[in-house]
């Protein structure tokens, strides 16, 4: 299972250490001249900024009820206008062609296998117009990380363990409380091949929300790739 319900009691805590990304996405919205899509909006956390930064309305698409509500409760709170569309992101389409997809906070590895991605990714190349801009975020696996982390209990962000499981690219986050959730982590060329199926063009690839240079030492993969 990817996503368990009872993790979006958490989420706000567990998410709220992730700032940096806000601005970079922020960035690429403004850039953007046309209609807004993100990819497993979440509780709001990236939209609700992009929706702020532009005056646009953000479409927002996820396959959490709850998570969608604590966006709705969030965009009011705010003061801005989000279209928020229970969905998976293997299958949205959109009735206008958008300027600029994107999906932060590594949410692509919620999708566990090559033909999710890929139809996820074909969706997403479909639903942009000429030019348009599909951008992501995720995590460079690090061996070493994993054999740290690998059964060890973490009181931070919020109290969790770790399981790693390298047969199936897989981790899985239990929460002390019972929600629980999984990743399947991706090589460099394995998004690069996606890219290239998809039909879209690399731009940039990053190691940080700041435009680093992405470098053996880079522990983040940020893409902008363009239709």
């Amino acid at each position: 299972m990817s996503w368990d319900e009872s993790f979006a009691r958490r989420y706000e805590e567990w998410s709220a250490h992730m700032t940096e990304d806000v601005a970079f996405y922020v960035g690429l919205a403004r850039e953007s001249d046309g209609p807004l899509v993100e990819l497993a909006v979440g509780n709001g956390r990236v939209a609700i900024p992009v929706a702020q930064a532009t005056g646009r309305t953000v479409v927002g698409i996820d396959t959490s009820p709850a998570m969608l509500e604590q966006a709705r409760a969030n965009a009011a709170a705010a003061g801005v206008q989000l279209d928020l569309r229970e969905g998976d992101m293997k299958d949205f389409a959109l009735d206008e062609p958008a300027a600029l997809v994107y999906c932060p906070f590594r949410a692509l590895l919620h999708l566990p296998t090559w033909a999710d991605r890929r139809r996820t990714f074909e969706r997403a190349a479909a639903a942009l117009q000429p030019g348009g801009c599909f951008a992501w975020n995720a995590f460079v696996f690090d061996h070493r990380i994993a054999a740290e982390y690998d059964g060890q209990h973490h009181d931070t962000p919020v109290p969790h363990t770790l399981r790693y499981d390298p047969a199936d690219n897989r981790i899985d986050i239990a929460l002390d409380d019972g929600g629980a959730s999984s990743l399947w982590w991706a090589t460099k060329n394995e998004w690069l091949g996606l890219i290239d199926v998809a039909g879209l063009e690399l731009e940039a690839l990053y190691g940080g929300f700041a435009g680093e240079a992405f470098t053996a030492e880079s522990r983040e993969y940020v893409f902008v790739t363009r239709r």
